[in-house]
């Protein structure tokens, strides 16, 4: 039986280059495909079927690879998108949902979201120290967004003061059920930061990630 010398076997090249830990791109793949072709035994040269399975496993990498490529184009269109629309808030009022705010110590509005009737809602502003500072009336107990001005004062009447706080909503059926709700605050954006990963909206309330506000304008 004759022999050829020098010739590779790489028939396994594929599989093996499958197992790597490494991803492989398409000029990878492209290269094994040609050296795989080349270094093949001319007595017994690669089956038709497994070369074109090879071929359609290169026309699928590059696809995915061309698409991937897309995928990164639109993200980072979104992202200057997200940071130009950022830019455009400057003065303008945003809701933002949180129950943390910053206050100069000076008024702030808070909110709330309800999505079923309640009997009556209040609202807590804790210091950071967890204590109670002020207890406020909720504004409507229908399914709904609403608001209420909070003076700055703690409950006893006197200046509560700077400082970060906390905003808890309870929200009571007829039942004395707590019913869900969503705690939100209102603002002024006053200055925008620009992140690598992310932008942030600096505002009288504190500074809140972009995908924390729900609403800007004015909200009454």
């Amino acid at each position: 039986m004759s022999t050829v010398s020098g010739v590779t076997d790489t028939s396994s090249l594929f599989q093996t280059a499958e197992t790597k830990e490494t991803s492989m791109g398409k000029d990878d793949f492209l290269t094994l495909l040609v050296a795989q072709l080349e270094n093949q035994d001319p007595l017994n040269p690669a089956d038709a079927t497994e070369f074109t399975s090879q071929l359609a496993q290169f026309s699928q990498l590059e696809q995915l690879s061309n698409m991937n490529t897309k995928l990164e184009s639109f993200a980072g269109m979104a992202d200057q998108v997200e940071r130009q629309s950022a830019l455009g808030l400057m003065g303008e009022e945003v809701v933002v949902q949180t129950s943390q705010f910053e206050t100069d110590g000076g008024p702030q509005t808070l909110g709330y979201r309800i999505e079923v009737p309640a009997d009556k809602v209040n609202l807590y502003v804790l210091d950071s120290q967890g204590n109670n500072v002020a207890t406020l009336t909720g504004s409507g107990t229908s399914p709904g967004e609403y608001f209420v001005d909070w003076d700055g004062n703690s409950d006893a009447g006197q200046p509560a003061g700077p400082g970060t706080y906390t905003l808890v909503v309870r929200a009571l059926d007829e039942d004395e059920k707590v019913l869900a709700s969503t705690s939100l605050v209102r603002g002024t954006v006053s200055g925008v930061e620009l992140g690598a990963n992310d932008t942030s909206l600096t505002t009288t309330a504190g500074t809140f990630s972009m995908a924390k506000v729900e609403k800007v304008g004015a909200v009454h």
